[in-house]
């Protein structure tokens, strides 16, 4: 994707030497300068690393470069746009520099307010699950960064690791940004109309039709076994008929009027279930055979 040539974006940050505790950007010395034109969209750099450097000139010598390139008269503020990490320091830098040297002055309004920029720094607050202590460039990158070194290599005038450690945290920086902007949609936040995750669409390929094949008499399948029925598992009861309905029910317990009869006028047993049974002796007391 081409970027709009108006507005180009340039990796930015500096270094400085200071001799207190802390950082002051409106005293501390101004060692290096350092700015990459890059793909906003992407990240992805489109020009080399360029480095001024102190110790190969003069403080004023980088600075006044550094201001005539993109602080000029008749430079517009979208000629450069700084994408990097602490940029207020950066920009405190360069305004008490350019007062020092007696270079035009940068107002405030015309950096804070006109220029647009890209600081990371709330971003890796954010990785840092919202704490500012230790949300540095180096807490999210394969490396260490060696850059609490810089001010004992200045004074003892060791520049090479300074270079070093420059270089190494400015691509450490842009692979950060590379990959916020390659994974930024699964964040699930995206612009109107888009979904968070577009897919090209997949051409279909043509179908080619089949060539008709003779039907074939399949044989009968042998019949399928019956799988045993798992244990307590309920069947339906299978249906039956009124008659057997009326064989299952219970008999009642009321005689019928040939039970209900007098021993007197009961019928005869038939012949045949008399003749079943034979007495053994008579009148003995014991039961038949």
């Amino acid at each position: 994707m081409l970027q709009d040539q108006s507005m180009p974006a340039y990796y930015f940050a500096i270094e400085g030497y200071h001799a207190g505790e802390k950082p002051d950007p409106a005293t501390d010395t101004l060692i290096t300068i350092q700015y990459q034109k890059v793909d906003l969209a992407s990240g992805e750099p489109l020009e080399k690393l360029t480095i001024l450097k102190e110790w190969e000139s003069t403080e004023k010598s980088i600075v006044t470069t550094f201001y005539n390139q993109f602080f000029g008269p008749g430079v517009s503020v979208t000629h450069f746009i700084p994408v990097g990490i602490n940029l207020n320091y950066a920009y405190e830098m360069i305004v008490a520099k350019c007062k020092k040297y007696h270079l035009p002055e940068i107002s405030s309004h015309r950096l804070y307010y006109e220029r647009p920029r890209l600081d990371l720094s709330p971003v890796l607050v954010l990785l840092n699950d919202g704490r500012f202590a230790g949300a540095r460039l180096d807490a999210f990158s394969s490396e260490k960064s060696n850059a609490g070194r810089i001010s004992k290599w200045y004074e003892n005038k060791e520049f090479k690791p300074i270079e070093r450690t420059i270089r190494d945290d400015a691509e450490s920086f842009l692979k950060l940004f590379q990959y916020l902007s390659k994974y930024k949609t699964r964040l699930g936040i995206t612009k109107k109309g888009k979904t968070a995750r577009e897919e090209p669409e997949q051409a279909i390929p043509p179908v080619k039709p089949e060539k008709s094949v003779p039907a074939q008499v399949e044989s009968p399948a042998p019949p399928r076994q019956t799988p045993a029925k798992r244990a307590g598992a309920r069947t339906p009861a299978p249906h039956k008929s009124s008659a057997q309905i009326a064989k299952a029910e219970p008999r009642s317990s009321r005689r019928s009027p040939a039970q209900s009869a007098s021993p007197e006028k009961r019928s005869p047993a038939p012949r045949n279930q008399l003749l079943k049974y034979s007495p053994a002796k008579d009148n003995d007391g014991k039961k038949y055979r």
